[in-house]
C-alpha cells in the first residue's frame, strides 16, 4: 500500500492524475442520457480495443506475402488456426468483432441521427463519427483479404468495380483508381502488401486521431438531450 501511494503520489504531482479520475468518477450527467441505447458507442469503442488487441496478436504469426503456391499468407493464416496456442480463439474474435463492431456503431449513428445528436453545436462530432464509421467499413474490406485463400481473392472483383467508381466515373479515372488500389492490372501480391499496409498502419493511425477527437468532443459538449 504504502508502494501504490507512493507512486500515486508521485503521478499525481506531475499530471494530476487524482483530479482526472475523480472529473470521470463524479461526473454528473442528465436523467435522459441513462438510456440502453446512449451506451453504443461505448460498446463500439471496447469492440475497437478488442480489435487492436488481437489485430497486434494476429500479426505476430501473420505473413503479408501473397508470392508462391501456397502463399506464405495463406500458410500463416492456416497455422494461426490449427496450430498457434489459441490462435483459432483470436482469430475468431477478431472475425466476429469486426462484424459486431459494424452493426454495433450502425446502430450507434441511427440512433444519434434519431435523437437529433447531429444538429449544432454537435454537427462537427456527427461529421468526425460518419468518418469513424468509413474507417471501419474500410477496416472490413481490407482485412478480408488478408487471408488470402480462393474465396477472398476471386470476390476482389466485384469490390473493386465498387471502389472504382466503375460505370460512374470516366474509364480513365476509374482505371487509374483501380490501379492504385490493385497496385497493378490485376489482383495480386502488391494488392495484398498495400491492403495489409492500409488495415495495420493507415487506418489505425485515423481511426485513433479521430476516436480522441470525437471524445474529447463528447466530454465537452455532453449528451445530446432528445428531439
Amino acid at each position: 500500500m504504502g508502494l501504490q501511494t507512493a507512486l500515486v503520489d508521485w503521478l499525481d504531482d506531475r499530471f494530476e492524475l487524482v483530479d482526472a479520475v475523480d472529473a470521470e468518477l463524479y461526473r454528473r450527467v442528465p436523467n435522459y442520457a441513462a438510456g440502453a441505447y446512449r451506451y453504443l458507442g461505448g460498446v463500439a469503442a471496447i469492440l475497437v480495443a478488442v480489435e487492436f488487441i488481437s489485430g497486434v496478436l494476429l500479426g505476430l504469426y501473420y505473413v503479408p506475402d501473397g508470392a508462391g503456391e501456397p502463399a506464405p499468407a495463406y500458410t500463416s493464416v492456416v497455422f494461426i488456426q490449427h496450430t498457434a496456442y489459441l490462435g483459432w480463439l483470436i482469430r475468431g474474435m477478431h472475425f466476429w468483432g469486426a462484424n459486431l463492431l459494424i452493426v454495433v456503431a450502425l446502430l450507434h449513428i441511427t440512433f444519434v441521427f434519431w435523437n437529433g445528436g447531429y444538429r449544432a453545436p454537435r454537427e462537427l462530432n456527427w461529421m468526425v463519427g460518419v468518418l469513424v464509421f468509413l474507417i471501419i467499413l474500410a477496416f472490413s474490406f481490407t482485412g478480408s483479404l488478408l487471408p488470402w485463400d480462393a474465396n477472398e481473392y476471386l470476390s476482389r472483383a466485384r469490390e473493386m468495380s465498387i471502389i472504382s467508381g466503375s460505370g460512374v466515373l470516366p474509364d480513365a479515372v476509374s482505371e487509374f483508381i483501380r490501379y492504385a488500389v490493385q497496385g497493378g492490372a490485376v489482383v495480386g501480391p502488391a494488392t495484398l502488401l498495400r491492403f495489409f499496409m492500409a488495415h495495420v498502419f493507415l487506418l489505425p493511425g485515423l481511426m485513433a486521431l479521430l476516436l480522441y477527437i470525437h471524445f474529447r468532443l463528447i466530454r465537452k459538449q455532453g449528451p445530446a438531450e432528445p428531439a
